[in-house]
Formats: structure tokens, sequence, C-alpha cells
């Protein structure tokens, strides 16, 4: 299942390093970035997918634990979006897909996840007025990003944030620490949900913990660097889109 070269093994460990440490630093797990890359070696992403919301949970907890005790945080905002995603990420992680449909979800998760990265900076500035986020929408924006983390193994972050930022709900820099919590919340829920058997069955890729949580703990330490962030974004995106596009065409083949 893991049969990869020497060379395919230190491409990924440098992969995995550089995202957890970009996408921790705007408060990231990074999940979308780690799929990439294993689908890009052709790695089964369906067979990635708990070794991913492992790392995730790892990245985006320590992300979590930088911006909150930086200030950046909103307890009201979070357990708004937070109450209906757990649940149903639990719920998704259920659900069993065919290898053909889950290249499509993945696919369009990840060509999707690349153009919100490549346009996002444009939405981070620290003059905003913030507005008010209604319960109701907020719920069914967690419902919906739940079921789609716990059906694909992201965290859901990577749509969050930009929701965030676009429509004002919070400050920019309070956008990281509630995305950062909202990957952890989904991605334990999507990994109680995929049971301990899956969890034994991760193996090898559940060393790319160790060099995540090293990007992790630079990334969040450096966080303050945003030119670094938006340039990698947008990179960064080029490679999801890409590696969204080689599932989808291997999906329609």
């Amino acid at each position: 299942m893991h049969d990869l070269t020497t060379l395919n093994w230190t491409v990924l460990i440098a992969a995995v390093f550089g995202v957890a440490f970009f996408y921790s630093s705007v408060g990231h797990g990074g999940a979308t970035g780690y799929l990439a890359a294993l689908a890009l070696l052709g790695v089964a992403p369906a067979s990635a997918k708990v070794a991913v919301l492992i790392v995730n949970i790892f990245v985006a907890s320590i992300a979590f634990w930088r911006f909150y005790k930086a200030g950046h945080f909103e307890w009201k905002i979070f357990l708004s979006f937070a109450i209906a995603s757990i649940p149903l990420a639990f719920l998704g992680s259920k659900i069993h897909v065919s290898a053909q449909t889950y290249k499509i979800i993945l696919g369009a998760v990840l060509s999707v996840a690349g153009i919100i990265l490549l346009f996002r900076s444009r939405w981070q500035t620290d003059d905003v007025a913030v507005r008010k986020c209604f319960l109701p929408v907020a719920l069914l924006v967690g419902a919906v990003l739940g079921f789609l983390a716990g059906l694909t193994g992201i965290g859901g972050g990577v749509f969050l944030s930009p929701l965030l930022y676009l429509f004002r709900w919070v400050k920019p820099k309070t956008t990281g620490g509630i995305a950062a919590g909202f990957i952890v919340v989904n991605s334990i829920a999507g990994l109680v949900g995929a049971g301990w058997e899956k969890i034994t069955h991760a193996g090898p890729l559940l060393w790319l913990t160790l060099p995540a949580v090293i990007g992790a703990l630079l990334g969040t330490h450096l966080g303050a660097r945003r030119w670094s962030s938006v340039t990698f974004s947008r990179v960064l995106a080029g490679v999801l889109i890409f590696a969204g596009g080689k599932l989808l065409l291997e999906a329609a083949g």
C-alpha cells in the first residue's frame, strides 16, 4: 500500500514539513496539502486518510495553542460553527464510497481549496469592520464543512478561513485561531468515526507526524511573516489544483 522509494519518502517528508510550516502559520492543519502530496506520489488517498487526520490534529493543535495564547480566538464564534460540524464530521467518516467516487470528491475538494488559496490574500487586511455572524448561518456552514471534513479526511479549516474573511465575521488574525480549533475537533471526530482498526492500518505513514510537528512549531512561531504565507499560498494553490485535476482525470478515465 505504501510502496514508495527512498527518494519518494524524502520528497514526501520534505513536503509534509513545508506544508505544516506554512499552513500552521495561518492556523491551518494542512490536510489538503498532505493529501495533494500523497496523491502526486501515487499513494491512494483513501488509504492515507487516517494518517492525514492524525497529522492534522497535531499540527492544528499547535496552531490553536499559539493563536489562543496570543489572544486571537473567540469562543462564541467557534462554538457556533463547531456544534454542528462535530457530529457531521463523525457521520461523514462513516460513509464508505467507491474509489472512483472518492477521487471525484477529493479531486473537487483539492481543486476548490487551491482556487480559494489563490485568492485568499485579497481578503487579508487588518482594517475591517466586524459583522455579526447569525447562528443559523453558522450552524449550516459548520454542518456542511463538518460532513465534508469527515468524508474526505480534512479538517475543513481551508474553507472556513476564507468565509470568515469574506463575510468579515472576525478580525483577520482571529480566523487563524478559530480555523485551527475547527480543524482539531473535526479531525478528532473523523478519527473516532474511522475506528481503531483503520488507525493501526495507517502504518509507516504515521511517521509523517514528526516532520509535521517540527514544521508546525516553526511555522506558528514565525506566523507573523504574512508575506511568506501569502506567497506560499499562491504556489501551493497550483499544486492543489494540479493534484485535484489529476484525481478528477483518473476518475474520468
